[in-house]
C-alpha cells in the first residue's frame, strides 16, 4: 500500500505500529502505550495534512499531544509540556533529561523561517526557558518534546509526564 492509499484509509495508530515498526523494543512498548491510552478512554485520532507525515492527536488532561510516523521505521511521541519544576523532576527521575535536551523544539523564526504557530509577536524568535539549570533560548512557544522510537523506559516516563 502506498502512502496515498494509506492516508485515505485513516489507519489506527496500533495498526501502523504493528505493521510498520520493525524494532520490537519500540513496537511492543508503543502498542502497550496505545492500550494504556485506550484504557483511559483516550483514542488517538488520525490526522493528515498534505506534505506532512501522518500523525495521531492524543488529547489527555486538556492538552494535545501527538504520535507522528514518517511512513517508514521512525515513530515519534510528541508531548506538549510546560517546564515546571514538577515536570523537570519527573524527567530527571526517569533519566530522560538528555533525550529532552536533544529533542527540544526551537522556534523556526530563530533560524530565519516563518512560524504560523507562534503566540508571540512576529519580531520575537521563540521563548527562553531555564531547563535543568541551563538557559535555553528560542524555544518554540508550543514547547513540545519529541521522543523518537521510544523504548519501554521512555514510554514509562512519557506516561508519568502525561499524568502530571
Amino acid at each position: 500500500m502506498d502512502m496515498q492509499q494509506l492516508r485515505a484509509s485513516k489507519p489506527q495508530a496500533d495498526k501502523i505500529i504493528s505493521e510498520y515498526i520493525v524494532d520490537e523494543n519500540v513496537k511492543n512498548p508503543l502498542l502497550q502505550f496505545v492500550e494504556w491510552l485506550s484504557a483511559k478512554g483516550v483514542f488517538p485520532l488520525y490526522t493528515d495534512f498534505e506534505e506532512q507525515d501522518p500523525f495521531w492527536e492524543i488529547t489527555y488532561k486538556d492538552k494535545t499531544h501527538f504520535i507522528v510516523w514518517n511512513g517508514k521505521e521512525n515513530i515519534c511521541v510528541m508531548l506538549k509540556v510546560a517546564f515546571t519544576s514538577e515536570v523537570q523532576a519527573v524527567i530527571v527521575e526517569n533519566n530522560l533529561q538528555d533525550i529532552v535536551l536533544e529533542n527540544l523544539q526551537y522556534c523556526s523564526r530563530s533560524s530565519g523561517g516563518e512560524c504560523n504557530n507562534c503566540h508571540i509577536p512576529s519580531h520575537v524568535a521563540g521563548v527562553d526557558e531555564v531547563i535543568f539549570g541551563k538557559e535555553i533560548k528560542n524555544l518554540c512557544c508550543g514547547q513540545f518534546i519529541s521522543f523518537n522510537n521510544p523504548n519501554k523506559e521512555i514510554i514509562e516516563g512519557i506516561k508519568k509526564l502525561l499524568e502530571l
